[in-house]
């Protein structure tokens, strides 16, 4: 007899930016607003009526047939992008980005996904033009996006207290020995993580 083990999932912080058709976008902000006003879920699930296969049914698509281990936290609409963010389970769930693709064709849906447990940054906008950040420092407290490695460098200078040479490896390194410096001298509390990445 062997016990069944459930892992926890690491969250990974979904961010879409839907754009394209504006006839199509707008509808597509039109099921959002649906699915906001509706007291109840759409199929019955344990997360809510925000629940990622709520979308996908809506859609016209079944769910099951869907990666949609994700909820919905917020969407905005400000007249030519339409932005969704999520909670996902281990990364962004490429088959809810499928069934808006193909239920609105007129629609291109970039995505930035983060999950720091696993490490995982990335993003299907190649031009930068609606996730223009190249670089993100990891910190405890905070996260910290930078569009050009010069602007990380001159970040990272200002915590570690001298100037570092805008690469991804100089500004790792001066982080890793400040961190290590905080840590003998017993000033570890809200340290910046020694990750970049880019």
């Amino acid at each position: 007899l062997t016990k069944i083990q459930r892992f926890m999932p690491n969250l990974c912080d979904t961010t879409y930016k839907c754009v394209g058709d504006p006839k199509e976008v707008r509808a597509l902000h039109k099921i959002l607003k649906y699915i906001d006003r509706r007291k109840t879920t759409i199929v019955r699930n344990g997360f809510g009526k925000w629940w990622l296969g709520n979308l996908v049914t809506k859609l016209g698509g079944k769910w099951e047939d869907y990666c949609c281990r994700g909820e919905i936290t917020g969407y905005s609409f400000d007249g030519d992008v339409l932005e969704i963010t999520q909670y996902t389970a281990w990364c962004e769930q490429e088959g809810v980005r499928r069934i808006i693709q193909e239920k609105f064709p007129g629609i291109k849906v970039y995505y930035r996904e983060e999950e720091p447990g696993c490490e995982v940054y990335y993003t299907n906008d190649t031009t930068g033009s609606y996730f223009p950040e190249t670089y993100f420092l990891d910190s405890y407290d905070e996260q910290l996006y930078f569009e050009t490695i010069e602007e990380a460098a001159e970040c990272v200078s200002g915590i570690v207290g001298c100037t570092v040479e805008a690469t991804i490896d100089a500004i790792q390194e001066a982080l890793e020995k400040y961190v290590e410096q905080k840590e003998s001298s017993g000033e570890a509390d809200s340290l910046p993580s020694k990750r970049t990445y880019a």
